[in-house]
């Protein structure tokens, strides 16, 4: 008997290879949309990994107190930290810790919050006055000039490779490092931040170009004023001014006083007024009031940089603002925090560009009647009249 074979018809054929065709199709279909969904992930990652480790620092750093170290306990520097405490705490919810520096340039601290000096263990630290800046420069080993490169005529071997490496990782710490060292109350910063090394910060250098404009503008018969300071303090600081256009509305003239007996000798110059900036060695109380009392006796105004200034009979003082100072300072650690970009270099530099100190100016009055000045007709809307 034999075995009768069903031959498959020709329509069941035409459904398998239909079953076949589109099992094919919807396969190639689900890798292409896998294949598509690997490539956005491969593209998002990365984003996604730099912004979680950017969160992952912000809350590290937000975490951390803030450090200010205080070269010296005197009323100026109590007074801006004051006032920077105030604004931070009123805009940030985290807490300050006060440093201070002891006669033998050793840290202290009573706060229990206290953990040493090194930059890790703060979101930021602020160095208060010459002394705190030096010291934390140090501290952190930032002390050392950061712009030498390896002499461009070197083999490039290996070796070099090796050393350009390291040096390029010995920047970007440099770099975490500074970006959270700041400053303030310092004059002249530039003569103790080594070249190289980028710190934002508030310094004392009070008189700008902005500064003499105002001084032109209240006195507009000041033609020609004399600039009492050291050389060895301060023939820097003028230097510089004058190349970048600081006098530029106003003819200076630079008056050397390096001991007692130049005091004597201002009586000689020929000056429509006389400028005090900071300098250490002007800083008697018995030299300025008889400066002073020199300068009213020929008819000539003096402009000082503080209380004392105006109250010894300075026609214009410009006083700084400690308190408002500390304020400035705490605006700018609000807005480095806030600001993710903070962590690139080049932002960094661009959000921590140079800041001047706030002041007032203050008019004297009575000088001004007795020395018979003439008042410019555009005052500064800060100008203080005061007798």
């Amino acid at each position: 008997m034999k075995t009768r074979i069903n031959k498959p018809s020709r329509s069941n054929c035409s459904i398998r290879l239909a079953l076949l065709i589109n099992s094919q199709i919807l396969l190639w279909i689900f890798s292409s949309a896998l294949t598509l969904i690997l490539l956005v992930l491969l593209l998002l990652l990365p984003g996604l990994s730099t912004r979680v480790q950017a969160e992952s620092l912000s809350v590290k750093s937000s975490s951390l107190p803030v450090a200010v170290i205080i070269s010296r306990e005197i009323k100026p520097f109590i007074e801006m930290v004051e006032g920077f405490e105030s604004a931070f705490q009123s805009g940030m919810d985290q807490p300050v810790v006060r440093i201070f520096i002891d006669q033998n340039s050793n840290p202290f601290s009573p706060d229990p919050l206290y953990r040493g000096t090194h930059v890790d263990n703060y979101s930021f630290i602020i160095a208060v006055g010459p002394s705190a800046l030096s010291y934390i420069l140090k501290n952190s080993g930032l002390d050392q000039d950061k712009s030498s490169q390896i002499d461009n005529s070197s083999k490039i071997d290996d070796t070099t490779v090796f050393r350009l490496g390291s040096k390029l990782k010995s920047n970007i710490n440099s770099f975490n490092t500074a970006r959270k060292i700041l400053y303030a109350m310092v004059l002249n910063p530039e003569t103790i931040i080594p070249k190289g090394v980028a710190l934002c910060g508030i310094s004392l250098n009070l008189f700008s170009e902005d500064t003499f404009l105002k001084i032109t503008d209240i006195f507009p018969s000041v033609k020609k004023i004399g600039v009492l300071f050291n050389p060895a303090n301060n023939s820097d600081w003028f230097n510089y001014a004058k190349k970048i256009g600081v006098f530029n509305k106003i003819k200076t003239v630079p008056l050397h006083i390096r001991e007692q007996a130049d005091v004597n000798r201002l009586n000689q110059q020929d000056v429509d007024a006389l400028l005090f900036i900071p300098d250490k060695t002007v800083t008697s109380p018995t030299i300025i009031s008889h400066i002073i009392k020199q300068s009213i006796a020929r008819k000539i105004p003096v402009i000082g940089y503080n209380s004392f200034f105006h109250k010894s009979g300075a026609a214009l003082s410009f006083i700084l603002d400690y308190r408002q100072i500390g304020e400035q300072m705490a605006y700018k650690i609000i807005a480095l925090s806030q600001k993710e970009f903070a962590y690139r270099e080049s932002d960094h530099t661009k959000s921590c560009e140079p800041t001047d100190p706030a002041y007032h100016i203050t008019l004297n009055r009575s000088v001004v009647d007795l020395l018979n000045l003439e008042l410019g007709s555009m005052l500064p809307s800060e100008l203080m009249v005061e007798p």
